[in-house]
């Protein structure tokens, strides 16, 4: 062997040894068939529940104590992940209450002023937004401070008066909306942009994005979504007597963490 090809293969073992505990490491952060999603049952064992997309196992994480089964049921769940804080829609006869969830316990942010019945809700860029149900064209957005919160009506471009199942948004504002006018996408960081029709198929379901892609429920089935036909799979069924209202998206764990490593990696293969 030469000297040159004796040299290369040195490098490629040792470039072998370095990637392998740093893969190692991303992979722990990462189950491989584990995902999940939040969703709000308002009925029986009401409360906000860890849905596991693979199997429909759930765990109660946060009580609702003012939920009842009748005459106070809840929507439009989001999760602030910054804050791992829970924001939800409170309807007591023709009253809308703003609410947020810690770890259980329920703050009463206030009464939502703007008309609209809201059953959907996701959370991006600090705001909780919600289409409200036969509202064209723009979103409610409840942006929380302190005790309180502030509301404004946004333009979204979404031409369709509707009821509405959920809707989901990424970190980047990509959102797509299920309502009973069919499946649309649209992008919250550049409100006011036009909608795009994925189907005019009735999609009135809850939706979320998990670790790898988005999700549905109705009643108490766990489904997959197509993002690009509107499409739902079966997948699972939760526990009987549980059916959710509403689901919040969970963010993606260690992303930072991942690139954090593929950068040191990176840095020393070129020592």
């Amino acid at each position: 062997m030469s000297r040159r090809a004796s040299l290369d293969l040195a490098s490629a073992l040792a470039a072998s040894l370095l990637a392998a505990p740093l893969l190692t490491l991303a992979c722990a952060g990462s189950p491989a068939h584990a995902d999940f999603v939040y969703g709000l049952n308002a009925g029986a064992g009401r409360g906000i529940h860890q849905i596991d997309t693979t199997t429909g196992a759930t765990t109660l994480v946060a009580a609702t104590p003012s939920l009842t089964v009748s005459g106070s049921g809840g929507n439009g769940l989001a999760y602030d992940a910054a804050n791992n804080a829970f924001y939800y829609v409170r309807q007591t006869g023709t009253t809308r209450f703003f609410m947020r969830n810690v770890a259980g316990t329920e703050t009463t942010l206030g009464a939502i002023t703007a008309p609209g019945v809201v059953f959907s809700g996701t959370f991006y860029n600090g705001h909780y937004w919600a289409v409200r149900n036969g509202i064209a064209n723009t979103a409610l957005r409840l942006t929380p401070a302190g005790a309180g919160f502030t509301q404004s009506i946004l333009p979204i471009g979404l031409p369709v008066n509707a009821s509405f199942g959920d809707i989901a948004s990424t970190a980047t504002g990509l959102t797509y909306a299920a309502c009973s006018a069919g499946f649309f996408s649209f992008n919250l960081s550049t409100p006011g942009s036009p909608a795009t029709t994925v189907t005019l198929a009735p999609s009135n379901y809850q939706i979320a994005f998990g670790n790898t892609g988005l999700f549905a429920a109705l009643g108490s089935n766990i489904y997959s979504v197509n993002t690009t036909t509107g499409v739902r799979t079966f997948i699972a069924a939760t526990a009987p007597g549980l059916s959710f209202n509403d689901l919040a998206s969970i963010p993606a764990p260690g992303a930072a963490a991942v690139l954090g490593l593929a950068g040191l990696a990176g840095g020393r293969r070129r020592r």
